[in-house]
């Protein structure tokens, strides 16, 4: 699992005519072995296997299955009894799914067959930073609206936001990210009023299926946002029912459309602390404002619980407990608020009721199963209830979608891979986190000592030491919210490897 693990990661910033995939086959029995070769009918059959699994997957024999046993972390799949070349016995075989494989039948086809939407950040004129920001926010907005149907694969606004200014073209699009259609838009501003143009194009000869303008003012701003996601709705999926999710509080809201829109782009963009406590504020007068409006509320707690994932808060149980308060008003107000129901799932797994978090993150799901922030806190709850390898997968599905996702999405992905004993995949993963904290470097540190390298251990260490000098491994054992005790051992047993100091050995 681990080396497809390994591939499945490699293979993200490969072109597809560079990407390695291995086929893997195991059994158990006799070995002979002469100096690097193995030899014995048992060997045979194993390299049988190995050739009838799909590429990126794991073929076993029925003794080894029955060997494993039953167990929740691990999905198998039955191909019945197998003929094997040069074997004379037939052999019981299974598949050990990893997520990763590609079946013969369409290893030709594309893993996904919905269509690739890439809405670009809408273009203003440079001298006009507000218009500029506000077109940020606005795609961001249609980008929430579009990941709520299961038909299209929507790139999250993380990515969106994190392409270079230059690069909002429809070549990246197509080249990087494989889009198949492209939503641009441009905002120009003359007096009071707004003129937006917006237009839907098909890759890859950039061929413009549909193009609308609409000129509007600041007060009929959110329904005109309603009707342009209509359009370019019915323009991808003809046959899909649109019912606009806005609540009806009257019209003075449409006032403060600029500051939700806005603070969710702080948000999504998640690029320091300070962009965080401007969306609080943005969100705080919102919610003073209009009470009833429970996008304001479901915003608030996603700031807290962006500040508390990214390692930002200066009081986390705090901002987690505020996030909990806001996401459960959110939900008063609307029950089908999918980012509520995530938020305050996750707040759930920080206060150990993960029977808890598991039903509020499995309802965000099914209320928006596009929504990678959605997936990635859904797999927070699998990795601190013992399930690292769903939790990877899961994870890694969430990437293809957002290709620059936030720090806490690799962090995630690093700590699945580290409880699957996957420490190089850890590693590789948290040197992917542009600025790392005190929370990746500790993790980074436990993963170099489990492969041996103390060098680099001890340099994460020191930096972490110098950070928080009265830290010890029993802080960590303390506030990791595993629903078994027993999972966060090997964390532990990393850290003490790299040299962090123990409250028990200073018994000694």
């Amino acid at each position: 699992l681990g080396l497809q693990q390994y591939f499945a990661l490699t293979n993200r910033h490969l072109p597809e005519n560079e990407q390695l995939r291995a086929r893997i086959g195991i059994h158990q029995g006799a070995v002979v072995v002469q100096g690097d070769q193995a030899f014995g009918n048992d060997v045979n059959i194993a390299a049988r296997l190995q050739e009838i699994a799909p590429p990126g997957g794991i073929c076993l024999s029925e003794s080894v299955r029955h060997l494993i046993g039953d167990s929740n972390e691990l999905q198998f799949d039955s191909i019945g009894v197998q003929t094997l070349r040069h074997i004379s016995q037939p052999v019981g075989a299974f598949l050990l799914l990893t997520g990763h494989e590609v079946s013969h039948s369409n290893s030709k086809v594309p893993p996904e067959v919905r269509p690739r939407v890439l809405v670009l950040p809408f273009s203003a004129p440079k001298n006009d930073s507000d218009l500029g920001e506000l077109g940020e926010a606005l795609s961001v907005n249609l980008i929430s609206a579009l990941s709520r149907f299961r038909e299209l694969f929507v790139f999250a606004p993380h990515t969106v936001l994190s392409l270079p200014a230059q690069s909002h073209d429809q070549r990246r699009g197509d080249d990087q990210l494989k889009a198949r259609f492209l939503i641009e838009a441009s905002l120009k501003r003359h007096l009071e009023i707004l003129r937006l143009t917006i237009n839907l194009v098909e890759m890859p000869h950039g061929h413009y299926v549909w193009s609308e303008r609409y000129d509007v003012t600041a007060y009929d701003l959110a329904v005109t946002q309603d009707e342009i996601t209509d359009h370019i709705v019915t323009t991808l999926v003809g046959n899909i029912e649109h019912t606009a999710g806005t609540p009806h509080i009257g019209h003075a809201l449409s006032l403060d459309y600029d500051d939700n829109i806005r603070a969710r782009h702080l948000v999504y963009r998640m690029q320091s602390a300070k962009d965080l406590d401007k969306a609080k504020t943005l969100f705080r007068k919102l919610g003073n404002r209009h009470p009833g409006f429970a996008s304001a509320h479901s915003g608030l707690a996603l700031s807290y619980l962006a500040e508390f994932l990214m390692g930002w808060a200066s009081h986390p149980l705090e901002a987690l407990n505020k996030a909990a308060h806001a996401a459960q008003l959110a939900l008063e107000l609307d029950p089908s608020d999918s980012g509520a129901h995530a938020a305050f799932g996750v707040t759930q797994i920080w206060q150990r009721d993960h029977d808890r978090a598991m039903t509020y993150l499995d309802r965000a799901i099914e209320l928006n199963p596009n929504d990678t922030d959605v997936i990635a806190a859904r797999a927070l709850g699998l990795i601190f209830r013992g399930r690292p390898i769903a939790a990877f997968t899961a994870l890694e599905s969430v990437l293809d979608a957002n290709p620059f996702a936030p720090a806490w999405y690799f962090w995630a992905i690093a700590i699945s891979s580290y409880n699957s004993g996957q420490y190089r995949n850890a590693v590789e993963t948290l040197l992917r986190i542009a600025s790392p904290n005190r929370f990746h470097r500790r993790l980074l540190a436990a993963s170099y000592a489990q492969l041996g390298e103390t060098d680099k251990a001890t340099s994460e260490r020191d930096r972490v030491m110098i950070e928080v000098p009265s830290y010890t491994v029993e802080d960590t054992r303390n506030s990791q919210p595993y629903e078994h005790s027993a999972d966060v051992d090997g964390f532990v047993e990393g850290l003490l490897k790299a040299g962090f100091p123990s409250d028990l050995q200073s018994h000694f």
